[in-house]
């Protein structure tokens, strides 16, 4: 070989060996997500990390639909309610190791357990500080039927006046579904800031080739008021994301 290529053949090689290797893409038909998500999501769902999407529309959620009935019917609650501030909270682990009686059970047990709201811990943004998410939530009323669990509670945040919500609860051998939806106008300062059934929550945790999937969803309709819309941006959706989170961390998975 003509020496000057043998050189010329050998720095590529010594090149190539000082460059960082390229990261491999992650297979993005192993998970029920549009392209909307990046692939930089979804490294880091594979390595575990909760993924917070501050998607603003409902244009940008990233499940796809036909995945399953929890999944669209979340995808169904948003769209009809067109908030104008929107969250998207996902989380994946291996359905090795975690059999679908145990995750299953724990979410309904968790999510069932009204007094346990009083123990999530919300950081407010602009202060830093942390403080309970609910300090006040009382018992309305409770119906159990098979599988479906609606529960409504009376609840205090500490910007706005109490209000009425209803927990829904519903399961299947492998799938779970929980929602949370304002049924009184929630008031800041004598303002109506979220009109009835316009601050909506939603989780559901299926599988899904080879993983559990957790999708949830937070938003709000709200007037874009400058006063009001400051709060929202920092109280409603960070409230929304670090209860979700709360629950999250509550799940005893393997890894």
């Amino acid at each position: 070989m003509n020496r000057r290529i043998l050189l010329f053949v050998t720095g590529l090689f010594l090149i190539a060996g000082l460059l960082p290797a390229a990261a491999s893409k992650p297979n993005r038909r192993l998970y029920p997500f549009n392209e909307l998500i990046s692939d930089d999501d979804l490294v880091k769902l594979e390595a575990g990390e909760i993924v917070i999407r501050n998607i603003k529309d409902r244009k940008n959620m990233c499940m796809r639909k036909g995945i399953g009935d929890y999944s669209d019917e979340i995808l169904d609650m948003f769209t009809e309610l067109n908030p104008g501030y929107l969250a998207e909270i996902l989380y994946i682990f291996p359905e090795e190791g975690n059999s679908a009686e145990s995750i299953i059970s724990q979410a309904d047990a968790l999510f069932s357990d009204w007094p346990l709201y009083k123990e999530v811990i919300y950081t407010d943004e602009d202060t830093g500080k942390s403080k309970p998410l609910f300090p006040e939530a009382e018992l309305v009323k409770r119906t159990d039927r098979y599988r479906w669990k609606s529960i409504w509670t009376h609840v205090k945040m500490d910007f706005l006046a109490p209000y009425d919500t209803e927990l829904i609860i519903k399961t299947t051998d492998d799938t779970f579904f929980f929602s949370q939806i304002n049924q009184e106008a929630m008031k800041y300062k004598f303002v109506t800031a979220v009109k009835p059934k316009n601050m909506q929550a939603a989780i559901c945790c299926f599988k899904f080739r080879g993983n559990w999937i957790v999708y949830a969803l937070g938003g709000v309709k709200a007037p874009k008021i400058p006063f009001i819309r400051n709060k929202i941006d920092h109280q409603f959706i960070g409230r929304i994301e670090d209860f979700t989170v709360f629950y999250i961390n509550r799940f005893d998975i393997k890894r």
